[in-house]
């Protein structure tokens, strides 16, 4: 039977409607929305309640040539709060970019994402809020021939009061970054150095006898840094207070 030119164009839209399906389920099916992720995370997670977003942030990738967009995610479940990254390159969808894994905590959610500390919580009536983040120079030296390690600790201490951006009802926002991004904090003034530059130059894994050479390769060490908020109502008394921690990579994820 042959096919007028109607019926050839509803067959050739028919089979690209297929061929698309079929794309998408060898994919596994990923969802393309906020909600559509959030509700995969709600059941990989087994929380009883939806997942509700209450911070969305979207970037493109900053290199050349590369065509990936990140969203980030804040959302909550009843008391559970969850921070979590995906990654979209065309029909390719990964839901947890290589360097943020996802984070959850009841009650309280204290994460760090390209230069912002985040606080999620039930902050009604919270008019302002500080944070002071503690950073303790600690050097991990090793020896890769024995597989020894030696934590070197201070004892040289710093503390960075950060002040919060309230976002809502649910979520606090303290910048730690002057400016951009700076590639080489060795490079950065001691006074001008912000926390997520500590946090670099002052968590780090050398090889031994290797400490004292700038140009010398390195690794970030995973520590956590002790973060205390205090919360204040619109008279300025103090609500409340937290004691929470950020990760060292945290700080410096994207």
């Amino acid at each position: 039977m042959r096919l007028n030119r109607k019926q050839k164009i509803s067959r050739n839209l028919l089979i690209c409607l297929l061929l698309v399906a079929c794309a998408y389920a060898l994919l596994g099916f990923p969802p393309y929305t906020v909600r559509g992720m959030c509700r995969q995370m709600a059941r990989d997670y087994l929380l009883q309640e939806p997942l509700e977003p209450i911070c969305v942030q979207k970037d493109q990738s900053r290199y050349v040539n590369d065509h990936a967009r990140y969203t980030y995610v804040l959302a909550r479940s009843g008391n559970t709060y969850i921070s979590f990254q995906y990654e979209q390159n065309f029909l390719q969808n990964w839901r947890y970019y290589q360097h943020i894994a996802p984070k959850m905590s009841n009650g309280t959610l204290c994460t760090a994402r390209d230069g912002i500390l985040y606080i999620a919580g039930p902050f009604e009536g919270v008019s302002s809020a500080t944070a002071e983040v503690t950073a303790e120079k600690t050097l991990v030296l090793y020896d890769p021939d024995t597989e020894e390690r030696r934590v070197v600790k201070g004892p040289e201490t710093q503390t960075f009061t950060l002040q919060g951006e309230k976002e809502g009802e649910e979520l606090l926002m303290f910048r730690y970054r002057n400016g951009e991004y700076d590639l080489f904090p060795e490079r950065v003034p001691e006074t001008q150095q912000d926390l997520e530059d500590v946090s670099d130059l002052w968590y780090r894994i050398y090889r031994m006898g290797e400490e004292e050479d700038t140009s010398a390769g390195h690794g970030l060490l995973h520590a956590d840094l002790p973060v205390h908020v205090t919360l204040y109502g619109e008279s300025g008394s103090v609500l409340d207070t937290l004691d929470l921690t950020v990760d060292t990579y945290e700080l410096h994820e994207w």
